[in-house]
């Protein structure tokens, strides 16, 4: 019982510190905006983070899925982001710009599908906008969130309604390879 207790304990420091590791990674690249750093993590992201987020995303807090379709190859992916709905639209945060995969096939396609608390939204006619035009419509956290990482950009989502379910469920179906940033 006690070889159990302490090999818990271990397991639970190694979390802590992998995660303390991991905030701090993010706060440099976000806040020093180094192109070099900011890569490195969103492939660190694409290939790890983003895998353990998408099987917790668009049920609780401001963790969404963005479902989207590649502009060349057609194929469907999942991507978490941090967003918040408000007035038939959902702001999704930029903290890496706009030149992330999500977006461009978002605007390629012209619509996709947000999975965020609990409900499916399908949503068209991405624009981005600088973060302080829709600082007002974020929850608290999301503000805090944009304070915290110099977050200076985001996407404004017009919601067109309920996503279908059996396309987000075809989506959600996808091979981990699938995820991108």
């Amino acid at each position: 019982m006690r070889q159990a207790a302490k090999t818990l304990l271990v397991m639970l420091g190694v979390v802590v510190i992998v995660e303390v590791a991991d905030t701090a990674l993010h706060m440099w690249a976000w806040r020093t905006g180094n192109p070099r750093v900011l890569q490195f993590v969103k492939r660190y992201n694409k290939f790890l983070v983003n895998r353990v987020y998408v099987m917790f995303s668009g049920r609780l807090g401001n963790v969404a899925v963005i479902h989207h379709v590649g502009r060349r190859s057609r194929t469907p992916y999942t991507t978490p982001v941090m967003a918040h709905e408000s007035h038939q639209e959902v702001i999704v945060l930029l903290p890496y710009g706009t030149d992330v995969d999500w977006l461009r096939n978002l605007r390629a396609a012209g619509h996709g599908a947000v999975d965020l608390r609990g409900r499916s939204l399908q949503v068209d006619e991405p624009v981005v906008v600088d973060v302080e035009d829709v600082l007002g419509l974020l929850s608290d956290s999301l503000v805090r969130t944009v304070r915290l990482n110099g977050t200076r950009e985001a996407a404004r989502l017009h919601v067109s309604g309920p996503a279908s379910t059996a396309s987000v469920r075809d989506q959600n179906a996808m091979s981990e390879s699938e995820l991108t940033v």
